[in-house]
């Protein structure tokens, strides 16, 4: 079988066998240098760029904008310049001044002027002072011998501008109204005080309220309230007045002896009807003693003292008077005194003088009279009986004459706070 010849495929070029052979080896080399690189896949470059032909020391470090926009250098910052390239992170704003270089200073502004505003409160201690000197006046009218309570409630309202939380001169205002007889719109304005924890702690506000118990038939709540206002101000002596008197209503002589005494030694109340109360509460205090004991006749003799003071105070103080006609006929013996009928006829001469006094109770006077005129005539009966007695002399005592009434002591009340 004969066989077809194998093709040969023959080039023919027109050029020198050297040049082809030096061709042969350029495409050898150029392809070993192509994959030398990795082949078709371009890889990031891992060494920078010679540097450029324009001998800038920079130019490694500061590869410029990837856009090619001149002026537009990246900081170092953002490297990237002022554009966004190749989905990177957009630039920071330009610097103020547009060519790179640091903003001006702004200048401070200067600080605002301190504001300080007016203060119109008073002085503490002269509102203090002002109001003190509206208390005064309005004391005054009220201790006058006719007191004037409206003047004393337009000063008490004008403390009270001054000051709205002084309780004093709330106290004032309700002290000018039961002074103006109006005792409920006294007790209202108490009540309404009362609500402050303060005012729980003034013994002027327990003192009014006593005076308005006082006056509205409430004698228990009376004491109580003077009996707390001593005690939160042991010198409140009109409050001490009012309290003593009430001891001697009561009967409570030695509490009374003890106040009175207070008043008098303490306060120097050395006015009659201070004194006549003093007296009375030495007289009530000796009838708590047996007849005869050293007690029951120094307080006797105390009584005498307290109402011969009075009289030296005002000698037409008619109760001085009249409770030492008391004196005289309730104590039987009289201390120092043996004569019944001398002790009998001096108490029958001090119910005369009290007769003759400006505060006379016609009553009162009528009812002791005839008490005393029974004992005398009783002691004479006594004395005619006896051996050689006669009117006038010694002899056995005469029958104790009626018990008396309790006297008036003539406290004065409703003074000022």
């Amino acid at each position: 079988m004969t066989r077809d010849p194998r093709p040969v495929c023959c080039v023919h070029s027109s050029m020198p066998r050297g040049l082809r052979a030096r061709s042969l080896i350029g495409l050898f080399a150029a392809c070993a240098a192509w994959a030398a690189c990795g082949g078709g896949d371009k890889k990031e470059k891992t060494t920078p760029d010679k540097a450029t032909s324009s001998g800038d020391p920079q130019a490694m470090h500061d590869p410029g904008d990837p856009s090619g926009v001149p002026g537009n250098a990246g900081t170092a910052g953002n490297p990237a310049g002022g554009g966004v390239s190749g989905g990177g992170v957009a630039a920071m704003p330009p610097s103020a001044g547009g060519n790179g270089s640091a903003a001006p200073a702004v200048p401070a502004e200067p600080p605002a002027p301190v504001v300080t505003l007016p203060n119109y409160d008073p002085d503490p201690a002269q509102a203090r002072t002002q109001v003190d000197q509206h208390l005064q006046v309005a004391r005054a009218a009220l201790a006058s011998a006719t007191p004037d309570g409206e003047t004393a409630l337009r000063e008490a309202r004008l403390a009270l501008q001054i000051d709205a939380a002084n309780i004093d001169a709330a106290a004032m205002v309700a002290f000018a109204y039961y002074h103006k007889k109006l005792y409920d719109t006294a007790e209202l304005v108490l009540d309404d005080l009362f609500k402050r924890d303060t005012a729980k702690q003034n013994a002027n506000v327990y003192y009014v309220y006593g005076l308005v118990y006082d006056h509205t038939n409430r004698p228990d709540q009376a004491v109580l309230s003077f009996k707390k206002a001593v005690e939160l101000n042991p010198s409140h002596a009109s409050a001490l007045v009012n309290l003593g008197v009430h001891q001697l209503q009561n009967s409570q002589y030695a509490e009374a002896r003890s106040s009175f005494e207070r008043l008098v030694n303490q306060f120097a109340r050395g006015d009659a009807v201070t004194l006549t109360s003093l007296g009375s509460a030495y007289r009530g205090h000796a009838a708590d003693y047996p007849t005869g004991t050293p007690d029951r006749d120094d307080n006797v003799r105390r009584a005498e003292a307290a109402y011969k003071r009075a009289l030296q105070a005002n000698s037409s103080y008619g109760p001085a008077y009249y409770n030492l006609g008391l004196l005289y006929l309730d104590n039987d013996p009289f201390p120092g005194l043996p004569d019944t009928l001398l002790r009998l006829n001096t108490a029958k001469g001090y119910f005369d003088q009290y007769k003759n006094m400006p505060s006379l109770d016609m009553k009162l006077y009528d009812d002791r009279m005839k008490d005393v005129t029974k004992a005398i005539k009783r002691a004479e009966k006594l004395l005619k009986k006896s051996k050689g007695g006669s009117p006038g002399t010694s002899g056995p005592p005469a029958p104790p004459a009626p018990p008396a009434p309790k006297a008036k002591a003539g406290a004065k009340r409703g003074s000022k706070p």
